[in-house]
């Protein structure tokens, strides 16, 4: 009796906590979020779940991400660009990464993830060009985690710590032969900084819960531009609606991604339009192909979204992965 309602304590605590961190922090966009933070316990790639891979465990993945931008107006944003304003009209900016993980210990692992990005919009600034249709590709920055296990009692939790490595390409041009501004470059030239910490609680054989909280500390990239700072919040549920000790299992997610920012700056001044606060609701399912065979599929949505000055939301986001492990 005494056990159960132990248990059922630890239980209301860890909820209690894991909806207090959603709520205390809340960008545009939906910043690195292909960087785990989607799949649950479960889920295909995660580099930042609790859960860790075994001792000597490779994994080998790919992951997608399609950034969907609201239209605007293109006389509109060329006027704000003529007031000396942050102005873009992106269409849609496509990810695709090669992850790597590696379990060094039952408790310590690290992860490499390796994008190629394409970034399509339309030119706002170039009155010649005004509304032709510009893509801006190459390799972007690596990321390079570490994910250390501590506690695995009751609930488990994960530190978090790693680098954005400047490996993208800064140096893209548009039409008129002028570099894209940094939010167009595939890369931002700038090494910076990750910390944070993950949990996760296994309810029963059908349900766990898990959370991140993880912050990205940036610096000074190309062109005398430093993105702001980020902090991110994970939250969410895996329902496995097929039990897991079957293959293929099949798993229903829900999750909930809030981002705040700091603005931006280039050349020690504050841009105004940047930053702000984002809430992500991102639904998705997930399933164990084969023992080694991992598949997700996950759509954040944005439910608010409160940015800094004049600055295009974004519609959706679409992120799927595949890893295999062995």
């Amino acid at each position: 009796m005494k056990l159960t309602v132990w248990r059922y304590r630890s239980i209301v605590v860890f909820t209690i906590w894991m909806v207090a961190l959603t709520c205390k922090n809340n960008a545009f966009a939906c910043d690195l979020c292909s960087l785990g933070g989607f799949g649950g316990t479960t889920g295909a790639v995660n580099p930042i779940a609790a859960e860790s891979p075994k001792k000597n465990k490779y994994t080998l993945g790919y992951i997608l991400e399609y950034q969907d931008w609201e239209s605007v107006s293109i006389t509109k944003a060329h006027e704000l660009h003529e007031e000396g304003r942050d102005a873009h009209a992106r269409k849609n900016d496509i990810s695709n990464s090669i992850f790597f993980g590696y379990g060094i210990t039952d408790t310590l692992s690290i992860s490499l993830q390796v994008p190629y990005v394409e970034r399509r919009s339309r030119e706002v600034h170039e009155e010649e060009f005004l509304s032709e249709k510009q893509n801006s590709t190459g390799l972007g920055d690596s990321i390079l985690l570490g994910k250390y296990k501590f506690y695995d009692k009751q609930f488990g939790l994960a530190g978090i710590f790693g680098l954005k490595l400047p490996t993208g390409n800064t140096n893209e041009r548009n039409m008129a032969g002028e570099r894209f501004e940094p939010e167009l470059q595939p890369g931002t030239g700038s090494l910076d900084y990750m910390a944070g910490i993950s949990a996760n609680k296994k309810i029963n054989h059908l349900i766990i819960l898990d959370g991140t909280v993880l912050y990205h500390l940036k610096t000074k990239g190309d062109q005398d531009y430093e993105f702001g700072d980020i902090i991110r919040v994970t939250t969410g549920a895996t329902f496995n609606v097929i039990d897991g000790d079957k293959r293929p299992t099949l798993n229903m997610l829900s999750e909930v991604i809030t981002q705040f920012a700091n603005k931006d700056e280039q050349d020690d001044n504050t841009i105004r339009d940047s930053g702000g606060t984002t809430i992500f609701f991102a639904p998705g399912i997930s399933s164990h192909v084969t023992e080694q065979l991992k598949t997700t599929l996950s759509v954040p949505v944005p439910v608010y979204q409160a940015l800094g000055g004049e600055h295009q939301e974004l519609d959706f986001d679409v992120l799927f992965s595949m890893s295999y492990s062995f």
